[in-house]
């Protein structure tokens, strides 16, 4: 039996993105989550701290860019639609964000087979052929996934501008606002908080 706070727990959606985070997954989400701090405080009705691992150790304070990042695959695997949009709004740049293993914002949307989250993806500027660490593209993951219409959606978009001409666009995207790419790119180094 697995934890019944998994799906409301924030650091879940981490776990479930980060390939690397699969023996957290595993202990203390699946076999063993009686012990997890987490679990536990959220049974005694107490709020519990996004910097709160389930072994019981803090993490560091992340940045405000870490937090939104995570917040933003927290939604988007819950298909929260409305969530998601709201979080464009406010400026998060999704076709910069990434998780540590590689994955953009437009494969999250993909491995969940979610179309609107796609479509509202591709019109933030995620790259429909953008890879990630294992090589795989959002339409790879849409495919895999059997999620024939949200891969109609990223072939739709791949067929549109080839890889290189994305590349290049975001190139000169990153050229106008230069100081905020750093910013972005120490959020993805610092994404994974058990790195």
């Amino acid at each position: 039996m697995a934890c019944t706070h998994s799906k409301d727990c924030q650091l879940y959606a981490q776990f479930a993105m980060e390939p690397s985070l699969r023996l957290w997954k595993q202990r203390y989400c699946v076999s063993e989550y009686e012990q997890c701090a987490r679990y536990q405080l959220a049974l005694e009705g107490k709020s519990v701290p996004l910097t709160l691992l389930p072994n019981g150790r803090r993490v560091k304070q992340r940045s405000k860019e870490q937090m939104s990042a995570a917040a933003l695959f927290n939604a988007i695997l819950k298909q929260r639609v409305p969530m998601v949009k709201s979080m464009l709004k406010t400026g998060l740049p999704s076709e910069r964000v990434m998780s540590a293993d590689g994955m953009t914002p437009l494969m999250a949307s993909a491995s969940v087979g979610n179309v609107e989250l796609a479509e509202i993806m591709l019109e933030h500027g995620c790259n429909p052929h953008a890879k990630n660490f294992k090589g795989e593209t959002a339409l790879d993951i849409a495919l895999r996934g059997g999620f024939t219409d949200c891969a109609r959606v990223i072939e739709k978009a791949q067929s549109k501008m080839t890889a290189e001409e994305y590349e290049m666009q975001q190139e000169e995207n990153e050229k106008e606002d230069e100081p905020s790419v750093s910013t972005v790119v120490g959020l993805l180094k610092k994404l994974n908080p058990f790195a």
